[in-house]
């Protein structure tokens, strides 16, 4: 059997179902009037203490080198192991969300208000906080130097996350976007948090290339200085054997000398390490770069209290008719109640 097929919205068909109540709703016509001024005014007047809420974006793309010169076939293994393009845009999108990111953002250095200190300290002057004041941050603070201080940056970091998005486009390009109601701090923290998750992630991304290249250099430089000690004992012996007759007397400068060519090879096989392992640390570095800057004037939101004002006061007109009807109905479901009690009971 089908079901009944559902009806479209009428206004009308409404309106005629609160027909039988309209001279009651006409002598209390003060109820709905009373909804729509107060929700109208309270409106009004909370929109007014609102402040513009400023919006910045800003436009980058990341170019990693591939991983052995090819992708991974499998999506998931290329994903795994770095060599997803794709996957390496979503970590970038995931690390701009980090709370310690965003706490490293905040206690970077900045040029505020004529001061150079902690992007922070500019969002304390705001509430209040001055240099004397201990809550203060000093440019040298690291995380954990402070309990209350650190709870403060996660507070403040829990703060920027709900009007902060970070995004991909289609073409690939990658957006970060905040909304604040202050334009300085809005422009400013964006592109400090640019820096900051793009140093971590390309420090990330380069640390065991790092350590390869410390191992070799290491490496070059312990028989850099063993070849260098085996020179000098090779031109000590032939100044104590200079004029001996006696082949036996110069074997141990042969073995010194043989010591020495060893070591020749080996510090130039070092020395080819060492520029290979530089070669792929440049190679694995990815390449960063701002698309769409920020510049003034930001997009800007400006509180709107006559609009909505009107919109709310006519909410609390069609709040208050329903109020008055529900009220009605309820009352005559009660006389019917009431009536139908007696009857059973008579």
């Amino acid at each position: 059997m089908n079901a009944p097929a559902k009806q479209p919205f009428n206004l009308f068909s409404y309106l005629k179902l609160i027909k039988p109540y309209w001279r009651k709703l006409l002598r209390s016509w003060y109820i709905p009037v009373a909804f729509s001024v107060l929700l109208g005014l309270y409106k009004w007047y909370n929109e007014r203490q609102n402040e513009p809420f400023f919006t910045a974006r800003i436009t980058y793309m990341l170019e990693d080198e591939i991983l052995n010169g090819a992708p991974a076939a499998n999506p998931l293994m290329a994903a795994i192991t770095g060599q997803s393009p794709t996957s390496n845009k979503a970590i970038m999108n995931d690390l701009a969300f980090s709370n310690l990111l965003i706490e490293y953002t905040l206690l970077r250095n900045t040029s505020a208000n004529g001061r150079y200190m902690p992007l922070i300290n500019h969002l304390l002057e705001k509430q209040g906080v001055d240099s004397t004041n201990p809550a203060w941050f000093k440019s040298e603070y690291k995380i954990g130097d402070n309990p209350s201080k650190d709870e403060m940056l996660r507070s403040f970091s829990n703060g920027i996350k709900p009007t902060f998005k970070a995004m991909s486009k289609e073409s690939g390009l990658l957006v970060m976007s905040f909304s604040n109601s202050d334009a300085f701090f809005c422009k400013r923290f964006l592109e400090q948090h640019l820096h900051t998750i793009s140093d971590f992630y390309i420090d990330k991304r380069m640390d065991r290339a790092n350590m390869i290249i410390k191992a070799a250099t290491r490496r070059r430089d312990s028989l850099l200085a063993a070849l260098q000690g085996k020179e000098y004992n090779s031109a000590s012996m032939q100044d104590q054997g200079f004029g001996t007759v006696m082949r036996r007397a110069s074997v141990p400068q042969t073995q010194l000398q043989r010591d020495i060519n060893m070591l020749n090879a080996q510090y130039g096989e070092s020395l080819a390490a060492l520029n290979a392992a530089k070669m792929e640390l440049e190679k694995k570095r990815p390449f960063i770069a701002v698309v769409d800057d920020i510049r003034f004037p930001l997009e800007a939101t400006y509180p709107e209290p006559y609009k909505k004002g009107a919109i709310f006061g006519i909410i609390g007109l069609f709040l208050g008719i329903a109020v008055v009807v529900g009220f009605h109905l309820a009352k005559e479901m009660l006389v019917k109640q009431k009536q139908a009690f007696r009857k059973l009971n008579s």
